[in-house]
């Protein structure tokens, strides 16, 4: 019984009363916030409608500030580089908003018209080569697929039809998109001013919370800038690869592989999917084994070189945690949740590695100031 008694010992010494005061207390403010839900997501709602052009103006400026930093470094004026970079960024949101939406919505019908044949054909193929056909199972997933495809394809025309009247009422939008760019374009200018007046009400809060501030909006914005640069060169490779083997839709597929970086893994996969089946529908078989064969190359040449080029060393996800975060992420935040999953777990593990740091150097956590 000497283990139970060290036991015991260690325990009477790392759990004081203090200790498990705060742990109790953590425990009530987490039950307040869950038996109070609807009055402070009624607030959050209200202060979010408030404070939404503001936090968006600072992710927008966060992401753009190494741009602005690099030109400055080249001797070249702040007062310059943000409107050429404003300008350049307002002429391509308009762009996507006249042209590229536009294609994209009259092309989307014949898209799914191509995935729903390509399943059947698959699944056709399926039962005519097994002994025993194809088990009930999925001719139910196939079918449930297809019926949900084909009520996309019953929505589309609508919008395709009233584009130009959807466009028409959406001035609210592009004035709160308007008035976020201003927001930006004023944190971009006094980007100095405004970090050094948070990095001094985070040290009033806690004298390491600038630390781990800084250590996040390093990993988040390593995040962003190495995702908008993959995003970049996705597009442009299989924008090229299905406009040579011909592919009608390669506009869509290449933005959909693109964006589907946003969910890393499932959205690049799920994108690849889709241009394979459409392929067996719109291609000739040669050319759908050339591309089945460059999507496996490109996929081996973007995970093993390119990405590894892109992002920095300490990014580095196991495909395990990665899938981890972004089904948490769903879970606790739906569509938004996913996209921050990754972003989030990046920043925890950055916190966790200097706390380690500091706790090693004999430094530790410091007290409220």
């Amino acid at each position: 019984m000497k283990w139970f008694e060290k036991l015991a010992d260690r325990l009477e010494k790392d759990i004081s009363f203090r200790a498990l005061a705060k742990a109790i207390l953590i425990l009530v403010v987490v039950w307040l916030f869950r038996s109070t839900d609807v009055v402070w997501k009624g607030l959050f709602t209200r202060l979010w409608t408030i404070f939404e052009p503001f936090v968006l103006g600072f992710i927008i400026a966060f992401v753009l500030r190494p741009l602005i930093r690099r030109c400055e470094q080249k001797k070249i004026s702040r007062k310059v580089v943000i409107p050429i970079v404003y300008i350049l960024i307002l002429i391509l949101f308009l762009w996507m908003l006249f042209t590229l939406v536009p294609m994209i919505f009259s092309r989307l019908g014949d898209l799914i018209n191509s995935v729903v044949s390509g399943l059947e054909w698959l699944y056709d193929a399926y039962a005519k080569n097994t002994i025993t056909g194809a088990p009930n199972w999925l001719q139910q997933v196939i079918s449930t697929i297809v019926s949900a495809l084909n009520d996309v394809k019953s929505i589309t025309p609508d919008l395709s039809k009233n584009l130009t009247k959807m466009l028409n009422q959406t001035l609210s939008v592009f004035t709160k998109t308007l008035f976020t760019l201003i927001v930006s374009i004023y944190i971009c200018a006094e980007w100095e001013v405004l970090t050094e007046d948070i990095v001094y009400v985070a040290a009033r809060i806690h004298t390491d919370l600038p630390i781990y501030l800084r250590a996040i909006g390093d990993q988040a914005g390593s995040y962003v800038r190495s995702l908008l640069i993959l995003m970049v060169i996705k597009f442009a490779e299989y924008a090229l690869l299905y406009s040579l083997v011909g592919h009608h839709d390669w506009l869509i597929l290449a933005t959909l592989t693109a964006l589907g970086l946003i969910i890393p893994y499932i959205g690049p996969m799920f994108a690849n999917i889709i241009g394979i089946v459409t392929g067996l529908v719109v291609l000739p078989r040669d050319r759908v084994l050339v591309l089945l064969v460059m999507i496996v190359i490109l996929s081996n040449v973007d995970a093993y070189l390119i990405e590894p080029l892109v992002h920095a060393h300490n990014m580095k996800i196991s495909a395990l945690w990665a899938l981890f975060s972004i089904y948490a992420g769903g879970a606790l935040g739906g569509a938004v949740g996913v996209m921050l999953g990754i972003p989030v777990y990046l920043s925890v593990l950055a916190v966790i590695r200097i706390y380690g740091e500091r706790q090693h150097a004999g430094q530790g956590p410091a007290s409220v100031v």
